[in-house]
């Protein structure tokens, strides 16, 4: 029978590897990189236009809603149907367009700041399709909201 020679590791008197010290470091590094990307993030205009310019679009929808003295019991919301009745709705069914919007623009702001450190193209795009979201929801609603 043969013998199987252990193998022996050898002590430098190291607590931690030099391994380990580069992968904490190296961590920390990439935590600290994270948070600039988002103070940067933070700091871009074209986030902050869209921001504020989808803000004022919802601010516009609500303000001409509450402040319209009379708003018919029933308003054509649904523009998609041929047939005149079934495009009629319950006036109450006018907050949705503000609410789209808002929804609209906290799932963007929310997915672009997830993305800006990997993709920052991405991030950008998406900012971009919310305010033409916001956009075009403001225009049609304001051309509804223009017949009555």
């Amino acid at each position: 029978m043969k013998k199987q020679k252990k193998e022996k590791q050898l002590q430098f008197g190291l607590k931690n590897t030099p391994q380990n010290v580069y992968y904490k470091y190296k961590k920390q590094y990439e935590l600290w990189l994270a948070g600039l990307e988002t103070k940067k993030y933070i700091k871009d205009p074209l986030t902050w236009f869209s921001i504020i310019l989808s803000l004022s679009l919802i601010a516009t929808q609500i303000y001409l809603i509450e402040t319209k003295e009379k708003i018919p019991n029933k308003v054509a919301i649904l523009g998609y149907f041929l047939n005149p009745s079934e495009r009629l709705m319950s006036s109450d069914y006018i907050y949705l367009f503000p609410l789209i919007c808002i929804v609209i623009l906290i799932l963007a702001i929310a997915l672009s700041n997830k993305y800006y450190h990997k993709e920052r193209d991405l991030s950008k795009v998406i900012i971009v399709v919310t305010l033409l979201a916001n956009l075009s929801l403001c225009l049609i609603f304001l051309k509804l909201f223009l017949i009555f």
